[in-house]
């Protein structure tokens, strides 16, 4: 799905814009809930196309969120321009044109984030892209819109990181109140060193959306895909050495992890290559099931690996996944020379004849195990 959110679009009227991108908005919710349903991972985990899904409903939601601050910065720059106007002593009252109350509904501005907004809105990049659409409906001398501009332009602010004074809507100001500008708010050393992560000011973590507006989208797409991968607790990454890429949960079944960049497979236990049937040998678990197969005489599906216990029967043995093989070797069903039948291997039918007798069921543990002895031997005997 193409995103709209390009120049040309801010040449169209913001209802129209709105109604553009409230649809994109919601064909990405579709494709989000899509993704979500046919991922393979854990509940609650994030997969890459749902992931991709998300960065371009934010891209919309932010797209959004700057058409309503436009109207909302036009109107708010409207009433002080009125205002200014009529106390600098006008000689010609100006209409009275009915502005909204900028006080009024959830939207209040304080002084810096208004005159911030002004210098993009009205004076900075966005106008440039488009110089009639934001045009105010009353006449403006060229004079006092030259002052206005330069008053804008001329505020500076200090970054903390550089130095330097750059102009204040070039700089973001962080939780602790500390102000930097765009090149050092580019998170790049965090997004490289685990350690620096998440971004700090005075202790403080720096929220993405706070400085998401003076992030490229590449730099804030590669922000967000490190969270999930510094924030995943027992990290796997691909054994290639070559390769090295970080694998999400979405791509772990078990414990082997396919890696989305070269598709090699990785044992999550002990980060090497993934082993033959998935079953690392450091895995204390699995090597103590497979001690107790061994010590009682069990066999594995040369299949599926599935455990199986003989009672009774002749060795040959149908595993739930449909492969046939031989109880004593392991082997596929008539390739080895393995006997058909255990004589010694009758188990369950004496326990059923067992129970049968008068009183088994009020027998202790070695009483009832001597009589299924007995019973099993006269099975035996002709």
């Amino acid at each position: 799905m193409a995103c709209l959110v390009q120049d040309h679009i801010y040449n169209i009227d913001d209802e129209t814009s709105n109604l553009i991108i409230n649809l994109q908005i919601q064909d990405a919710e579709l494709q989000i809930s899509s993704a979500n349903r046919k991922g393979k991972g854990r509940e609650g985990e994030v997969t890459g196309e749902s992931l991709a899904f998300q960065l371009q409903k934010q891209e919309l939601e932010n797209a959004a969120l700057y058409f309503s601050d436009r109207r909302m910065i036009q109107k708010n720059i409207a009433v002080r321009d009125r205002d200014l106007v009529q106390g600098l002593g006008a000689n010609k009252e100006l209409p009275n044109i009915d502005y909204p109350n900028p006080d009024s509904g959830s939207h209040k501005l304080d002084d810096e984030l208004l005159t911030k907004y002004q210098a993009l809105f009205v004076s900075g990049s966005i106008l440039e892209r488009n110089p009639d659409s934001d045009a105010c409906d009353h006449a403006e001398s060229s004079t006092w819109a030259a002052s206005r501009v330069y008053c804008i332009n001329s505020i500076k602010s200090h970054c903390e990181a550089c130095g330097d004074e750059t102009d204040f809507v070039d700089v973001g100001r962080v939780p602790c109140r500390h102000e930097y500008c765009r090149d050092c708010l580019h998170f790049k050393a965090a997004i490289t060193d685990e350690s620096l992560f998440p971004p700090r000011c005075c202790g403080q973590q720096i929220p993405l959306d706070k400085v998401r507006i003076f992030l490229t989208s590449e730099l804030a797409k590669a922000f967000i895909k490190k969270k999930i991968e510094f924030e995943t607790p027992n990290k796997t990454y691909c054994s290639v050495q070559t390769c090295s890429g970080f694998i999400d949960n979405s791509n772990i079944s078990g414990n082997v992890g396919t890696c989305h960049e070269c598709s090699s497979t990785t044992c999550t236990l002990c980060k090497a290559a993934a082993h033959n049937r998935g079953e690392c040998p450091n895995d204390p678990a699995l090597q103590q099931i497979l001690d107790m197969v061994r010590e009682n005489g069990w066999q594995r599906c040369n299949s599926c690996s599935s455990v199986v216990e003989l009672n009774h029967g002749c060795n040959h043995i149908t595993c739930r996944c449909s492969a046939q093989f031989c109880y004593l070797c392991g082997l596929t069903w008539k390739t080895c020379t393995c006997t058909q039948w255990d004589e010694h291997r009758p188990l369950e039918r004496p326990h059923r004849i067992a129970a049968r007798e008068p009183g088994a069921h009020r027998l202790d543990l070695g009483a009832r195990d001597a009589l299924v002895a007995r019973t099993a031997q006269n099975l035996r005997e002709p």
